[in-house]
């Protein structure tokens, strides 16, 4: 028999957690799910997808016994946040939920269980899963016999759901019956998600489907940044002429102030996927435009005489060049580019480079590509006494960690706006876009005639280089650039977009000025045997 909690859960969470309240959006999400087989919602940052989805699991899990719920991301920091939020809503309810409080709940890590009538309700349990295909298997068979009451007990909730395979899913589609997708829109292989929103090519369209009695088999559900109710407040406020006051009309969503930032600032990729909640169809998007580099040489005629700061070292041999790139946090200072068929002479030239910059006793403001053949260089160099960093290219992007405790919604939110890497080589380069941005506080500046200035072998100058760098997001909406060239190994390797075929040659000199300007960025860093692995 159903009662009023099945039918309507915001009377739950008027009983448990009367503090808390939903936006218009939020609402309808609740009872789509409620109401309708498959949720499906593509939304921008910042509005509060997590925290809704939170009380959709708790709501569900606490209204019906027996009910199994899997909640799944692909990756455990996803999981995390979803998770921080199920825990929020059991630490705040008004009456304890939690067993160890006298409550029905037995809370576990990514696990929750339930007790009823005073013993534990073997049939019923919340679990988190990564979406791997070590656990691809673990999504099927969490069906629950149907009871006849009309209730339904199982259900399916995926998280940056960009990044969720079909496979995974179909394993799931015999026993849940609700599905609730959600995420941002980023660019990803066409999968269940945005086939739901955008159709299949030259197949099922996208959007809404109806049953014959009325209710949607598939509810899709858009949350732009202008749907936020403080975006909303300070649009109208424009609209009547007056000054926009920024008021947090709902809490921990999207403030017109951010808005208006994020407008100014994103790129056209951030701004289709972050705030209008849409997967990006315009032009590619350069991580360079032309505009900027015309503009940071043009600053670089304004700028006096400069205090080395940094350099950059990318060494090779063979056709490829060594290249060293001296600068500050106003922007280059040098920038010499040779061949080195005698490796052994790179030691020197970086030491005479040393002198004639004054970074003799600033070697940590040196640094060499760890990976790409300096190890021996930096070994020689320490061996001399000087200290100069090592950098791994391809290692993982750097993590950025913050002291003392961060309020659950404040540490959600400044990791939603954090832009996220694959690897280091697309966090260098993006923190020397950033850097170069004319809206930076002290935006990089080029000197035209090491902009322009010709590789020794009359090949692509820095110019030429950066232009043809393209800002690409992954499904999860990390930054990622091709990689340098194609493995030996890799059979596809001649069809693969690379560096080097944007190029025509490897980017030595781009290499080295994305390295001394990183030095200035990341001032600090956490060494492993001597190595920023």
């Amino acid at each position: 028999m159903k009662n009023s909690l099945h039918t309507d859960p915001l009377k739950l969470k008027d009983l448990l957690w009367p503090h808390v309240t939903f936006y218009d959006k939020q609402i309808e999400v609740i009872y789509s799910v409620w109401n309708n087989d498959e949720t499906i919602v593509p939304a921008g940052n910042m509005l509060g997808k997590d925290f809704v989805a939170g009380f959709i699991v708790i709501a569900a899990f606490l209204t019906r016994t027996p009910c199994r719920i899997v909640t799944t991301s692909v990756k455990g920091e996803h999981l995390d946040v979803l998770w921080g939020e199920i825990g929020r809503y059991i630490d705040e309810a008004e009456y304890s939920l939690d067993s160890r409080k006298g409550g029905p709940l037995i809370v576990n890590h990514h696990l929750l269980r339930k007790i009823v009538g005073g013993k534990l309700c073997k049939l019923s349990y919340v679990k988190g899963m990564v979406a791997s295909d070590e656990t691809k298997d673990a999504f099927g068979g969490h069906h629950i016999a149907k009871v006849g009451d009309g209730v339904w007990r199982t259900m399916l909730v995926g998280d940056e759901a960009s990044g969720l395979k079909n496979s995974w899913l179909e394993r799931a589609e015999k026993w849940r019956e609700r599905l609730f997708l959600f995420g941002n829109p980023w660019e990803c292989p066409l999968n269940y998600f945005r086939e739901s929103v955008e159709g299949k090519p030259g197949g099922t369209p996208g959007g809404d489907i109806f049953a014959p009695d009325g209710h949607c088999e598939r509810k899709v559900i858009r949350i732009r940044a202008e749907d936020s109710p403080n975006v909303k407040y300070g649009l109208a406020q424009k609209a009547r002429k007056k000054t926009p006051t920024d008021e947090m009309v709902i809490p921990g969503v999207l403030s017109y102030r951010e808005y208006c930032k994020r407008r100014r600032r994103y790129d056209p990729i951030q701004q289709c996927v972050s705030l209008d909640a849409r997967w990006y169809k315009g032009p590619s998007v350069d991580m360079f435009p032309e505009e900027w580099l015309r503009a940071a040489e043009e600053r670089a005629t304004r700028l006096k005489k400069r205090t080395a700061k940094t350099m950059g070292v990318d060494s090779a041999m063979g056709a490829d060049n060594t290249a060293w790139a001296v600068g500050d946090e106003l922007g280059l200072i040098d920038l010499v580019s040779e061949k080195t068929p005698d490796t052994s002479s790179i030691p020197g030239t970086t030491l005479a480079l040393m002198r004639l910059h004054g970074l003799m006793y600033n070697p940590q403001g040196v640094l060499f590509d760890y990976g790409g053949g300096g190890k021996p260089h930096v070994d020689r160099l320490r061996r001399q006494g000087y200290n100069v960093r090592a950098i791994n290219f391809g290692a993982s992007a750097t993590v950025e960690k913050r002291r003392g405790i961060t309020p659950l919604e404040k540490r959600k939110q400044a990791d939603e706006i954090r832009v996220a890497f694959k690897n280091r080589r697309a966090e260098m380069y993006y923190l020397f876009r950033e850097r170069l941005d004319p809206s930076f506080h002290t935006p990089y500046a080029i000197p035209s005639e090491l902009l322009h200035k010709p590789r020794p072998d009359g090949g692509p100058s820095l110019f030429q280089q950066l232009r043809v760098v393209p800002l690409y997001y992954d499904e999860e909406g990390r930054v990622y650039l091709p990689p340098k060239r194609a493995k030996s190994d890799d059979p596809k390797g001649e069809d693969r977009d690379t560096m080097s075929k944007r190029t025509g040659c490897s980017p030595d000199e781009a290499d080295a000025v994305v390295l001394q300007v990183y030095g200035i960025a990341r001032t600090t860093f956490k060494a492993t045997a001597g190595v920023m692995m």
